[in-house]
């Protein structure tokens, strides 16, 4: 009878507490990534050391080893964390929005000014030090800003008349606005959040009304 039960787990793959092991490493990189935010957005990537992520994490240091091999990498993977939910957040917004190119951005842009205001130390990770890590963290802030600018064009390509797209680029047009966006919500932060939201998302609205407006005239 013995020889009928069986483990239905690999050798070297021991459960303790009923969790697999890659279980454990993916809530531990959890906890890293958590204090991460901590640290990072309240002290600033530079003034950071790992001992100080892995006390707020509340694991020890060669905890941190086994997930990540320097703190950069870390930071990118804490950045990737918030564009997700960033994103998630800014797709679940539109989806229930006037499907109106300007219905569709003010929502986007205001769930975006939330995001950071909401919690300050998103504003700190992802507005001001991810510029200044390294080039593999800048390249990685850099793709995020094309992933917004390609959901971008999409609807600028609806604001601007058939007749005119051969005369523009809409990847730059894209990425231009998008540019402005993140530096009014940086400019914003910097001030404390002192105007009230809805004057920020009126103010970074108005480049794309007037843009309509220019294109309608012509």
């Amino acid at each position: 009878m013995d020889g009928l039960i069986s483990d239905t787990s690999p050798p070297n793959k021991r459960r303790y507490g009923g969790v697999l092991p890659e279980e454990r490493q993916r809530q531990r990189r959890a906890k890293l990534i958590d204090g991460a935010i901590e640290v990072f957005g309240t002290k600033g990537f530079h003034a950071a050391t790992v001992r100080e992520v892995c006390v707020a994490a509340h694991l020890t240091e060669r905890y941190f080893y086994e997930s990540f091999k320097t703190l950069p990498q870390l930071f990118i993977a804490v950045y990737a964390h918030l564009r997700e939910e960033l994103m998630a957040k800014t797709l679940a917004v539109m989806a229930t929005a006037e499907k109106t190119p300007i219905g569709l951005l003010e929502p986007a842009i205001r769930v975006f000014l939330e995001f950071i205001r909401d919690d300050q130390r998103r504003g700190r990770i992802m507005l001001v030090d991810s510029l200044g890590i390294d080039s593999e963290v800048a390249a990685f802030s850099g793709a995020t800003a094309r992933d917004y600018s390609e959901l971008l064009k999409l609807h600028l390509g609806r604001m601007v008349p058939a007749n005119e797209l051969a005369e523009l680029s809409l990847d730059l047009l894209a990425e231009g606005m998008i540019g402005m966006n993140v530096l009014l919500a940086a400019r914003w932060m910097q001030d404390g959040f002192a105007d009230p939201i809805d004057k920020v998302v009126r103010t970074n609205l108005l480049p794309y009304q007037g843009l309509m407006s220019l294109l309608d005239k012509r």
